[in-house]
């Protein structure tokens, strides 16, 4: 077998944006290097039931429920959920027929490169964090590869487990833009130190709370300037804080669309410590004040920032009732010692680890290659 049009690669992996956009990055490439055709797994309580049939994908929805950590009637259904997962998975992969399957993290994909090894399909692994998700830990050792972001990740996973640092698969625009063009893209002065306040799509109060506790301290805002995504819920609320303020120097937004944009005009980030978020500020040299969400799952986000803060990349604040004073001072130690930002920045760039989807893609046509496919 060979030729372009015949590979097909099911992917499963969702819930979150940390697992389904490193899906689509992905499926996107192969679409774009190999005309794929691709089968998308999922579940419908995850942000891929909206996004997924908006990139023109069907996916197949799944009943399966992560396992509660803590005592719940919700566990005494895990096992039903499980089984009917396993036989959805096994029905659709039949009909399908992929040549590999790949996973991106979660539960969902547990059920699907479990039913693929049964059937004798390939399997490969992209995580994302420094601590790897318990799914991704059971399954290593049955993958062809495991793709990781951090090289801190391999001593959680079995000695077996064929493991490869690539990166986290992140699509970097093509088109280039100056600094001053990307800050009069928002409104910003060209000679300011540029700020960006981001707490993930739905906004962080904490992070907001803290920012505006900065903004009115006059002192923390002598020739500063900030890009402020609030989250579409709160922004109406922060909007109206800075213009009671008389803040002149800060451009507010609900949600910000051309985020590499956004990055670009900025001298220092703050933000949670997400998985793909870490990845682009290390793809853009991006120095960063971390404040990991202190409830995601096996405190992975502050794993994540860990991994760069020993490396003197980021600094980490830790998101408590002292957030406010602790993001003031950490403000004011960098203010007075500018030459710490560069060195962050060259620090948080030098982590990069090149085109992680290009990586990937060969090591996935080494699987293919195995499988027959030669002309790829």
């Amino acid at each position: 077998m060979s030729g372009h049009e015949h590979i097909r690669v099911a992917i499963a992996g969702g819930g979150t944006g940390g697992h389904l956009f490193p899906a689509l990055n992905l499926g996107k490439a192969m679409e774009k290097a190999w005309r794929a055709e691709l089968l998308f797994f999922g579940t419908e309580r995850g942000i891929e039931k909206n996004i997924l049939p908006k990139e023109g994908y069907t996916p197949v929805f799944l009943p399966v429920r992560g396992f509660q950590r803590k005592l719940t009637a919700k566990n005494l259904l895990f096992p039903y959920y499980l089984w009917r997962s396993l036989a959805l998975s096994k029905k659709a992969l039949r009909r399908f027929k992929p040549h590999v399957v790949l996973g991106t993290g979660g539960y969902v994909m547990g059920p699907v490169l479990k039913s693929a090894k049964k059937l004798g399909i390939p399997i490969v692994i992209q995580e994302q964090n420094s601590y790897p998700g318990v799914t991704t830990r059971m399954l290593a050792k049955e993958a062809e590869y495991v793709f990781l972001a951090y090289e801190e990740a391999k001593k959680y996973l079995p000695a077996q487990a064929r493991t490869v640092v690539t990166g986290n698969p992140i699509r970097l625009p093509e088109e280039k833009i100056s600094r001053e063009e990307a800050r009069a893209f928002f409104g910003l002065q060209p000679d300011r130190q540029t700020i960006l306040v981001m707490g993930g799509s739905q906004g962080a109060e904490n992070i907001n709370r803290a920012v505006m506790a900065v903004l009115e301290n006059p002192e923390l805002n002598q020739n500063v300037q900030w890009l402020w995504q609030t989250g579409k819920n709160h922004f109406e609320k922060w909007q109206r804080r800075v213009e009671q303020a008389k803040v002149q120097q800060v451009t507010v937004a609900p949600f910000i669309t051309e985020m590499f944009k956004a990055y670009r005009a900025a001298d220092l980030v703050i933000c949670r410590a997400g998985a793909m978020t870490l990845s682009e500020l290390m793809a853009l040299g991006k120095p960063a004040i971390l404040i990991p969400y202190p409830y995601a799952a096996a405190n992975h986000q502050f794993k994540n920032a860990a991994a760069l803060a020993q490396k003197g990349a980021a600094l980490i604040i830790t998101d408590s009732e002292q957030l406010p004073e602790n993001l003031q001072q950490t403000l004011k130690a960098l203010f007075q010692a500018p030459e710490k930002i560069e060195d962050m920045a060259k620090k948080m760039r030098a982590l990069y680890p090149g085109n992680s989807i290009e990586k990937i893609l060969r090591l996935i046509t080494e699987v293919l290659r195995k499988q027959g496919i030669t002309e790829i």
